[in-house]
């Protein structure tokens, strides 16, 4: 049976790491206290020479600590990169020195990602209590305020709600497997269950996320540098990759490990076009243990096919299909948030050439995402 703990999935909290990620380094404090420091100095005329003044990086770190490395870099590197109208075309070589450098050690890159913007950038309040909406924090902002934590907040708490559902995959592994139709029945009742909890926690977004905030104050500073109308040339890090110009995805949620895992799970497929391109380009910004635990899931599933081979088990098919029906749902959901929290507010502000911050036409691609969800239905 397939073990979690090879792939750094935990039972209890998912994708997000057991020990919490919060803050305290041993080294580079002045890197860690500058991003601490970034809502009150990002639009000040001296954060960037700040930056630029910082000492010699200490690599070291391991495990969370290096996560934490990497998110304090990729703060540094968006606040420098778009704290200002005039963007630069470079990097300072120290930041790019550190930031590249441990991004290639966990095997990602050099870019403010998924990872560092959720999975490892949350602390408890009560540290007894689960990591959920009203027991979280955020460690790192960009200028800070509810909006801005609670879009972060929202895909902290989905991320545990979503190990309810990964929890039950080597279970359904291996029933589909072996043909126990009960067990493979069972174990998609809990997976459904898991989607459905993600779904109530996706739903609350809302609350306390205004749409034109988002767009304006928190959107900004997530923007990659590939496919980006601002950046057309690229981005330098000096003394890395020869000095030439470097292009990478940005922060988007399609670099979360949770829905490719079930759909992997559930056999839900993408037909071979830029969208799936894409898709399998996200891979490269989630945690290499993830990414492995994904290709796993893909490689060892056949749930579909014993789901259409008992296509006359009445609990087996709607067990499957609720979960089917929920991943519909969420990508519904999310849909149709990229309408109001990007697309109208583009509109309102006569911004023609909008592109997600993976630097997509995000609307084309989550509707497709979407309807191909839905094939799978039995």
């Amino acid at each position: 049976m397939l073990d979690l703990a090879l792939y750094n999935v935990s039972p209890t909290t998912g994708f997000l790491p057991e020990t919490e990620p919060g803050f305290d380094p041993e080294a580079n404090l002045e890197w860690h206290a500058l991003a601490l420091e970034l809502p009150k100095l990002l639009h000040t005329p001296a954060f960037k020479r700040m930056v630029e003044e910082l000492p010699e990086w200490q690599f070291g770190a391991e495990g969370v600590a290096q996560e934490i490395d990497l998110r304090t870099l990729s703060y540094l590197g968006h606040g420098y990169l778009w704290g200002e109208v005039t963007l630069p075309t470079a990097l300072p070589r120290e930041l790019s020195r550190a930031w590249v450098g441990t991004a290639q050690a966990l095997g990602r890159h050099p870019i403010l990602s998924y990872p560092a913007y959720c999975l490892f950038n949350w602390q408890r309040i009560d540290p007894g209590q689960p990591p959920v909406l009203g027991n979280i924090q955020i460690v790192q902002n960009f200028l800070g305020g509810l909006d801005e934590d609670w879009f972060i907040l929202i895909h902290v708490d989905i991320e545990y709600r979503a190990a309810k559902a990964l929890t039950a995959i080597p279970a359904c592994l291996a029933a589909a497997s072996t043909g126990e139709v009960d067990a493979l029945s069972a174990g998609l009742e809990h997976v459904a269950r898991g989607l459905e909890a993600m779904l109530a926690t996706l739903n609350r977004m809302p609350e306390a996320c205004d749409p034109y905030i988002y767009y304006t104050r928190v959107r900004p500073y997530i923007f990659g540098t590939k496919n980006n109308p601002d950046l057309p040339n690229g981005l330098v890090y000096t003394g890395q990759y020869g000095d030439a110009p470097q292009t990478f995805r940005g922060e988007t949620g399609a670099q979360s490990t949770i829905v490719p895992t079930l759909d992997g799970l559930l056999g839900v497929t993408h037909q071979n076009d830029p969208l799936k391109e894409y898709l399998l380009e996200m891979r490269d910004y989630m945690p290499l243990p993830h990414r492995r635990f994904l290709e796993a899931v893909e490689a060892q599933s056949t749930v579909r096919a014993r789901v259409e081979a008992h296509r006359t088990d009445a609990r087996l098919v709607a067990a499957y299909n609720h979960c089917v029906d929920t991943l519909y749902r969420f990508r519904a959901r999310h849909l149709e948030y990229a309408a109001s929290y990007i697309h109208k507010q583009a509109q309102q502000a006569n911004n023609s050439n909008v592109v997600g911050t993976g630097g997509t036409p995000f609307m084309t691609y989550l509707a497709k995402h979407r309807e191909e969800t839905l094939i799978a239905v039995h």
